[in-house]
C-alpha cells in the first residue's frame, strides 16, 4: 500500500519586539502539529511581527530581485487606525491582527497566509472599508463637510462656498449617503472619528 506524505509544517519566524508578545506567539504555535517556528534566516514562509519591523520587511521584500524567496509578514500589533492599516498593506504586509486577537484567529491567518492568501482581523478589514468612503467623497463634499463639523448651517455654507442653498443641500445628501449617516451630527461624528476632518483647537 502507498504511504500517503505528511502535510508540509508551515514555517514560522517571529520577530516582534515587544518579548511578551513574542513568548506568548511562540507558545501558541508550539502547541500545533502543523507549525515549526524557525529563526527568520532559517527559510522561514512566513514571519510575524510588530508594526515597525512588519513595515521594514514589507520595504525589503519589495527591493529584492524577482525570483528570490521572500518569506511573507504578518504583523500582529496594537496599532489599528485606519491610516496605519492601510500604509501597511499598501507596503505589501500580507496580514495584519490586533495584538488582542484570540489564537484560533492567530492560527487561522497564518494558515490562509501559507495558502497565498491576505488575512485581516474584523477591525482592520472594517478600518479599510471606512476609508473607501473617503475615496468617495468629492472635493466639495468635503468642503462641505469640514463646515458641518464647525457647526455651520447649510445657509452659512452656502455664503462660505457662493453657491446656492440648493447646492449644499444636494451635496450634503450625496456625503451623508456615503458616509451612511442619518443626521448632520452623525456625519459629523463620523468625520472627525475617521480623520476625514481635523478639529480646530
Amino acid at each position: 500500500m502507498q504511504q500517503v506524505a505528511a502535510p508540509a509544517r508551515i514555517r514560522v519566524a517571529i520577530e516582534h519586539a515587544e518579548p511578551l508578545v513574542a513568548l506568548g506567539l511562540s507558545a501558541a504555535l508550539s502547541q500545533q502539529s502543523d507549525f515549526d517556528l524557525v529563526d527568520s534566516r532559517g527559510g522561514s514562509q512566513i514571519v510575524v511581527a510588530d508594526y515597525v519591523r512588519g513595515l521594514q520587511l514589507a520595504v525589503e521584500a519589495r527591493h529584492r530581485p524577482r525570483g528570490v524567496w521572500q518569506a511573507r509578514v504578518l504583523i500582529v500589533t496594537s496599532q489599528e487606525r485606519e491610516h496605519e492599516v492601510r500604509r501597511a498593506l499598501e507596503a505589501g504586509v500580507d496580514g495584519y491582527l490586533a495584538q488582542g486577537c484570540e489564537v484560533p484567529e492567530f492560527l487561522c491567518g497564518l494558515r490562509q497566509l501559507a495558502r497565498g492568501s491576505r488575512y485581516l482581523s474584523a477591525t482592520a478589514a472594517r478600518r479599510i472599508a471606512d476609508s473607501m468612503a473617503r475615496s468617495a467623497l468629492t472635493q466639495r463634499e468635503q468642503q462641505v463637510l469640514a463646515l458641518v463639523v464647525r457647526g455651520k448651517g447649510n445657509k452659512a455654507i452656502a455664503l462660505a462656498l457662493e453657491v446656492s442653498l440648493g447646492t449644499i443641500k444636494a451635496h450634503m445628501k450625496g456625503l451623508m449617503g456615503k458616509l451612511g449617516a442619518a443626521t448632520r451630527t452623525e456625519a459629523a461624528n463620523i468625520a472627525v472619528e475617521r480623520g476625514l476632518v481635523r478639529l480646530e483647537s
